[in-house]
C-alpha cells in the first residue's frame, strides 16, 4: 500500500474550533488514479495538504510507503516532498519572472543538478507536453491551458512517485479540461505515477478510476469507475 491513513483527525483554532477531518480512513495503491470530490468546505483540500506533507495532521496516523509520517523537520518534509510527490495546483503556481524552461527546472534547481542537466531534461519534458517552441515564453504569454502543462512538466521532472493535483482544471474551459485530464490518465498508464485529483466537478472526477466522497470532512461513498474516458468528460459508466 502506497499511501494509509488511519483515523486522521484535523482542526484548526482560529479563535473557534473549527474541525476539518473527522476521523479519516484511506487507502492508494501504488499506480492507482483517484479523485477526491466533494463541495467546497468538505475538507478536501486539507487532505490533499495532509498527503502532500504541506500540513500536518493532529491524531491518527499517515503512512506514506511503510512510512510513518508524524512531527516531521521541515528539511525531512522537504526532502519528501522533492523526491516522491509532484503537485498541480489549479492556479498553475508559476513564477511569472521565469520563462517556461525555467520554471520547469526548478524542483531540479533544488536537488542540486548542475544548469546544464536540468536544463536538458526540462526541454524534454516540454518537448513530450507539446511545448519545445513555448520554451522561453513567460507565463503570461501562455494561454491557461499551456500554463498548465507546464505545470504538470514542472511535477514530473523528478520521476515522483505521487502526482497530487489541486483542482487541475477549475481555471481552464471545458476543451482544455477534456486535454489535461486525458493527459493525467496518460501518464498514470504510461507511467504507472499513482495520481490525486482533487475536484468538485463530477466531470473531472469521472475521468479516474475510483472516486472518493468527502462531505463534512468525513469519507463517504468510493465508487469504483468501470470505464472512464476523459473525451466523455462526465459520461464514464459507474459501478457502485
Amino acid at each position: 500500500m502506497l499511501i494509509e491513513l488511519k483515523g486522521v483527525n484535523k482542526t484548526y483554532d482560529n479563535g473557534q474550533p473549527l474541525h476539518v477531518l473527522k476521523g479519516i480512513d484511506l487507502s492508494i495503491d501504488r499506480g492507482e488514479f483517484v479523485s477526491i470530490m466533494g463541495a467546497s468546505g468538505s475538507g478536501k483540500s486539507t487532505l490533499l495538504n495532509i498527503l502532500g506533507i504541506l500540513d500536518n495532521y493532529d491524531t491518527g496516523e499517515y503512512w506514506l510507503d511503510g512510512k510513518l509520517i508524524k512531527d516531521l523537520s521541515e528539511r525531512q518534509a522537504a526532502d519528501y516532498r522533492n523526491h516522491m510527490i509532484g503537485f498541480i495546483f489549479q492556479s498553475f503556481n508559476l513564477i511569472g519572472f521565469k520563462t517556461a524552461v525555467e520554471n520547469v527546472e526548478l524542483p531540479l534547481f533544488y536537488q542540486g543538478v548542475s544548469r546544464h542537466k536540468r536544463h536538458m531534461l526540462a526541454m524534454e519534458y516540454l518537448e513530450r507536453l507539446g511545448l519545445k517552441d513555448w520554451a522561453s515564453h513567460y507565463p503570461n504569454e501562455m494561454s491557461g491551458g499551456q500554463k498548465q502543462r507546464v505545470a504538470i512538466a514542472r511535477a514530473l521532472i523528478t520521476h515522483p512517485q505521487i502526482i497530487l493535483a489541486d483542482e487541475p482544471t477549475g481555471a481552464l474551459d471545458s476543451k482544455t479540461s477534456v486535454e489535461v485530464m486525458d493527459l493525467l490518465g496518460q501518464l498514470n498508464r504510461e507511467e504507472g505515477v499513482t495520481l490525486i485529483v482533487v475536484t468538485h466537478e463530477s466531470g473531472v472526477a469521472n475521468c479516474t478510476d475510483k472516486i472518493i466522497h468527502i462531505k463534512d470532512g468525513i469519507i463517504g461513498e468510493i465508487e469504483m469507475n468501470a470505464q472512464h474516458n476523459a473525451s466523455a468528460f462526465g459520461t464514464s459508466t459507474i459501478m457502485k
